[in-house]
């Protein structure tokens, strides 16, 4: 073997000597190691900073709390052939390789025992195998204990890098004695107490994301087991389970298609549908089935499936911390070449002015001072990463929903808060839309005359208080809607026709009835009176169905005549008016029948009971009552840009009258044939054509449960963001393909309570407004909050680097603060006051708030638009370069021109910064009059105040801890004037016009925006 030449010396051990400040070379080999030295010394620290940059994203999702991945260890004995690590991700990560390794889908399936026709095994200890060898199928929360989320705050990457600043400064402090003890301490100290501030400020919207999680229900799952398709707890499947998967299904766990019809998913990730196929078999856990149907085989369950299922916000907020993150580490590792480069050509002088790094120094102080520039460079990149912006998010959606339940809107799911802000169109039952309170009688006709009064013919009354009286359904057997309206017409008889209910049930007694029929639009009852043997039978219904089985009819003098073709013409047209005036018509008949005809050998009526010839009595017309603030609510959404449309049931006339009432149709657009349709026409179009009758339309009658679910399909389609109100029966798919539903029921169903995202208390459209004025509140402050932390992080980070690459000593383990280079430790309490103060005090301040009434104003936020706007990054900027300028301007040239020691310039500018970022907060609130709108906001001006003061004792009383020097009242004065000119600087921002397109519109798939 080839041996390498070494050095010969007569002394070997003598090469090397030691001297108090370390390992010193001797002159001999100094020269010829000097320039491998240096090599190896950038080689190791760029390879050290590298690595760390592959762990950003694990810093974000801790940031993000999002729960770990357990390794799989598989039973060999049953599953032999079995990488359980592997087969967990291989959905995840769309391992194509691997899935072929593997033999395809059906191969994986023999390896998993499971046959693709059959299933699995349902012997309960088989599955209690596959549960142990691969999990179960439910998800961890994050913990909301104190001790734990105290543990999970310790995990921020600024606690981290100060936490190991602190021991190394403790360490390489130690020979000072007391001083260099106490140096670090004082940062774990400091660090106690914002961990400790921290975790307070995280437990309480952990513990209402925790309550909000738990009301969720439990979804199920079609499973395959022996040949047996069989309705299982979605919690319950199992690796290796083949489960059918029809449209509206959620996919319960991570798996491979194996066959299908026409079928296509929603993976929230994407903006449109995707339809797997044997090239493309990856299903994710949580994806929505949009058509067609399929069997998947189950792959991962649980804590191994991308169950992040996120809404477009979190997707924007992640994608935002992601890139700003990256750019911080892109500026941190600029700075540290630099730094490098400066250090080891010799550009860097100790405070003596000697030229800091020669070949005499030792390796010791090479490695101090090495460590000292690593730790600029960290502290940039984790600086930068704005945390603040998870946390805003949580506790907006934890306080607005919270809220939200005490204005009577209960939130199910926590998605569904972030939606409700960007709806563009709600959809209105109008069976929901209509009152829980009783109807109103709006007129009698008898004969071809309405009455104004009760009428004076006895028999005519006598007939009349037995269809309304008797003729009635039981609470138990009838509708809501019908059990209102014959209570509504009961009333109105007892007050006008003064009816007697108690005397007419002991008059006569029922035989048989036949109860409402919805379809036919008819009921019967079968009486016999006291003293009588003939059959009275009672009809009512609407006018086409009893009309048509009457031949006679009472006039108004009580005179019985034949209908005639004219007669019933004039029916009918009395009829249509009182449909135009909205009108619901209950036509009332009578006829009497012999005994004999009574029994048919079974001890039920006779058919021809029911073929009789009936005589019509009279119609009543009734008027149903709106839910409180319909009208209110209809116009609040218009000017918020939102799109009602009502569908009904009820023919075109009836719509039409409805619509006109609650405001959803204007009289000028009741000419317009596109905004009202019939649901069979609706059915009839083509694809495109129905996407147009949709985006037109305002009013669909006649519409089938089918019509509902079309109309929201495509206005989906079309981008829009979809809101149901609802609460019958058949609700529960439209409520599951919009993207909110309202459940606004009235009466009490747990199915269709179950499928909703909102319910709604009582019976008005308040809360649904309020709900909606919310959801564009959690945007907004998330948008305010993004605004401020954007700014302050731009404003340390350009100032950070910019001060560290033209600093020309090294910082020895320098953790300076986000906007100062001073030496470790005192600095370390203004990072974390920094820190404390932006990304935890702020939040609350922010976050904590009402919506605006202004917000109601605006169109509401499209699913495309980026959480930044033009006008946002206007400020950002425009904020940032004042606060940078300034900040530049005293550290350069600080001392020189405005003649201030060292101590004091470091100060000073710690001190600008936060007093700045106070200031930029009132900058964030949008509207004229500010302090107009912040002078009730209680909690702000606390929190507020309670930064200014900390911020005083900081500087003022806490010197050797802080690293500060005390200011005068001038000083002090001078300091809030500088942070005073954001305001200014505000002033003429908003004065300063931007395109309407998104300025980082290229870093975005879709290049449209609405």
């Amino acid at each position: 073997m080839h041996q390498r030449p070494s050095v010969s010396s007569p002394e070997p051990a003598a090469a090397l000597e030691e001297n108090s400040s370390g390992l010193e070379l001797k002159p001999m080999l100094r020269k010829r190691n000097v320039g491998w030295k240096k090599l190896s010394i950038i080689l190791r620290i760029s390879r050290a900073f590298s690595q760390a940059s592959k762990y950003q994203d694990a810093l974000l999702r801790t940031l993000s709390r999002t729960p770990s991945y357990t390794a799989i260890d598989v039973d060999r004995e049953y599953f032999p052939a079995i990488d359980g690590s592997r087969l967990a991700k291989l959905v995840r990560e769309r391992n194509r390789d691997h899935l072929d390794e593997l033999g395809q889908v059906r191969g994986l399936a023999s390896v998993l025992k499971t046959d693709v026709s059959k299933g699995i095994e349902a012997d309960t200890e088989a599955i209690s195998i596959r549960r142990r060898t691969f999990g179960s199928n439910t998800i961890q929360l994050p913990s909301s204990k104190m001790l734990r989320i105290v543990l999970e705050t310790f995990k921020d990457p600024i606690l981290i890098v100060l936490f190991l600043a602190a021991s190394l400064s403790l360490g390489f402090g130690i020979r000072k004695g007391h001083e260099g003890v106490s140096d670090g301490l004082s940062i774990y100290v400091s660090i106690l107490v914002v961990v400790a501030a921290i975790s307070f400020s995280n437990i309480w919207p952990t513990r209402q994301f925790h309550a909000l999680s738990k009301s969720n229900i439990h979804t199920t799952a079609r499973v395959v087991r022996d040949n047996r398709e069989q309705q299982i707890p979605a919690s319950e499947a199992v690796v290796g389970d083949l489960v059918h998967l029809h449209i509206r299904d959620r996919v319960p766990a991570d798996g491979l298609y194996i066959r299908g019809k026409s079928f296509q998913v929603n993976e929230s990730i994407n903006t449109v549908d995707i339809s797997p196929n044997d090239d493309n078999p990856f299903l994710l856990a949580g994806s929505k089935v949009t058509k067609g149907s399929a069997r998947m085989l189950v792959t991962a369950v649980g804590m191994e499936t991308n169950t992040e299922d996120k809404t477009p916000l979190q997707v924007k907020l992640h994608k935002l911390t992601h890139n700003i993150a990256m750019t911080g580490l892109a500026v941190a590792s600029t700075v540290l070449v630099i730094q490098l480069i400066k250090y080891f050509t010799g550009n860097m002088k100790n405070s003596s002015g000697a030229v800091d790094y020669s070949a005499d120094k030792s390796i010791n102080q090479v490695c101090k001072d090495i460590i000292g520039i690593l730790v600029m460079p960290i502290v940039i990149a984790t600086s930068a990463i704005p945390e603040g912006l998870l946390l805003a998010a949580t506790i907006t959606l934890a306080y607005s929903t919270k809220r939200m339940a005490a204005e009577k809107a209960l939130v199910r799911n926590l998605a569904a808060c972030e939606a409700i802000g960007s709806i563009k169109v709600i959809c209105i039952d109008w069976s929901v839309a209509i009152s829980s309170n009783p109807s109103l009688v709006k007129g009698f006709w008898l004969g071809q005359v309405m009455f104004e009064q009760k009428p004076s013919l006895r028999a005519v009354l006598e007939l009349l208080h037995e269809g309304i009286g008797l003729n009635t359904t039981s609470e138990a057997s009838s509708a809501f809607g019908e059990l209102q309206t014959q209570k509504a017409i009961c009333s109105w008889a007892s007050q006008e026709l003064g009816m007697n209910l108690e005397q007419l049930k002991e008059n006569c007694s029922v035989l048989d009835r036949e109860n409402f029929n919805q379809q036919k639009k008819d009921g019967c009852i079968w009486i016999r009176r006291n003293g009588d043997d003939r059959v009275h039978i009672h009809m009512k219904g609407s006018m086409d169905e009893i009309l048509a089985l009457c031949s006679e009819y009472y006039e108004e003098d009580g005179v019985i005549k034949d209908i005639n073709e004219a007669a019933r013409e004039t029916f009918k047209n009395i009829e249509q008016e009182m449909k135009n005036i909205g009108l619901n018509c209950i036509a009332y008949a009578h006829a009497a029948v012999s005994g004999d005809l009574q029994d048919n050998g079974d001890k039920n009526f006779h058919p021809g009971l029911i073929q009789e010839s009936f005589t019509l009595i009279g119609f009543l017309g009734l008027r149903d009552l709106f839910r409180d603030n319909i009208n209110d609510f209809v116009k609040e959404c218009q000017e918020a840009g939102v799109y009602v449309k009502m569908i009904t049931t009820e023919d075109v006339q009836k719509a039409q009258v409805f619509a006109l009432r609650c405001g959803i149709l204007s009289s000028y657009q009741t000419a317009v044939t596109d905004d009202i349709i019939e649901g069979r026409e609706f059915r009839s179009f083509t694809d495109h054509e129905r996407s147009e009758k949709a985006e037109k339309c305002s009013v669909i009658a006649g519409a089938s449960t089918s019509d509902k679910l079309l109309l929201v399909k495509c206005l989906k389609e079309s981008g829009h963001v979809v809101g149901v109100i609802g609460g019958c029966p058949g609700d529960e798919n439209l409520f599951e393909e919009a993207d909110v539903g309202f459940y606004l029921g009235i009466q009490e169903s747990h199915s269709i309570k179950e499928k909703s995202d909102i319910i709604i208390a009582g019976d008005s459209f308040d809360p649904i407004a309020k709900a909606m004025k919310w959801g564009r509140g959690i945007y907004n402050n998330i948008q305010i909050y993004a605004q401020f932390q954007l700014t302050a992080t731009m404003a340390s980070l350009v100032t950070d680097s910019i001060t560290a690459i033209f600093s020309g000593e090294p910082p020895e383990i320098n953790t300076a603060t986000s906007i100062s280079s001073g030496k470790i430790p005192y600095a370390a309490l203004q990072l974390l006051w920094v820190k404390l103060a932006v990304g935890t005090l702020v939040v609350l301040a922010l976050s904590v708030d009402n919506p605006a009434e202004s917000l109601m104003q605006k169109m509401p936020v499209e699913k495309r638009e980026p959480l930044i706007t033009n006008i946002m990054w206007r400020d950002i900027i425009g904020q940032a370069l004042c606060q940078i300028i300034i900040l530049l301007i005293i550290q350069f040239e600080g001392e020189a021109t405005f003649k201030l020691s060292g101590g004091e310039k470091d100060t000073l500018i710690f001190n600008i910064f936060v007093l700045c970022q106070i200031f930029a907060i009132f900058n964030t609130v949008k509207g004229n009059n500010i302090f107009e709108r912040l002078k009730k906001k209680r909690l702000f001006w606390m929190l507020l105040s309670m930064i200014v003061l900390l911020q005083f004792i900081i500087v003022e009383f806490l010197k050797k801890f802080a690293d500060t020097e005390r200011l005068n009242w001038k000083q002090w004065r001078a300091c809030i004037a500088i942070a005073m000119i954001s305001w200014l600087v505000g002033w003429l921002l908003r004065r300063i016009p931007v395109p309407e397109k998104p300025y980082m519109s290229f870093l975005y798939s879709q290049k449209s925006y609405q």
